[in-house]
């Protein structure tokens, strides 16, 4: 009897334990998704004055927002500011993913028009493998949410994203 009931407490235990972990998780995601549109409205309504600001952005552990433009040349960066001025959409990761090429294709998935003007106003998530911030030789899940506003009259995109 006493098996039985340690055996209970073991997988209730586990099935707790696991929807928390999908709780925070999915929280994280809530996060980044926040976090993207508040950056998105920012640049919305300040234009190019807004992208000293995005860069600044922080959330998380250690997490970033980065803006680029619809032919993947980053504006703006909040880790890794000498992307600036680089178009990146051929990048892979270490299985040969070319995972901004993915993330811009979802980014063009949707159109909506603002002042008159059709810009590409898609959202999606990306997952791919990137180099651990603790070692550059051990790659890790990451996943990245972007989606497409109008900064003035350019369309850019505005992401973030989580170690998973």
């Amino acid at each position: 009897m006493k098996k039985v009931v340690c055996l209970i407490a073991v997988v209730l235990l586990a099935v707790f334990a696991g929807s928390s972990v999908y709780a925070a998780s999915q929280a994280d995601k809530d996060e980044i998704v926040a976090k993207v549109n508040e950056v998105g409205a920012m640049l919305e309504k300040e234009g190019k004055a807004g992208l000293a600001k995005a860069s600044t952005v922080r959330f998380g552990k250690d997490n970033y927002v980065y803006v680029g433009d619809m032919d993947c040349t980053i504006i703006a960066h909040g880790w890794q500011p000498h992307l600036v001025g680089k178009n990146i959409i051929g990048i892979k990761d270490d299985k040969g993913n070319k995972f901004m090429a993915k993330m811009l294709e979802g980014v063009k998935s949707s159109q909506g028009t603002k002042n008159g003007k059709t810009y590409f106003n898609g959202e999606t998530w990306v997952t791919y493998r990137w180099p651990s911030p603790e070692s550059k030789t051990v790659f890790l899940n990451k996943i990245v949410y972007a989606k497409g506003f109008m900064m003035g009259d350019e369309n850019v995109f505005v992401s973030a994203g989580m170690y998973e």
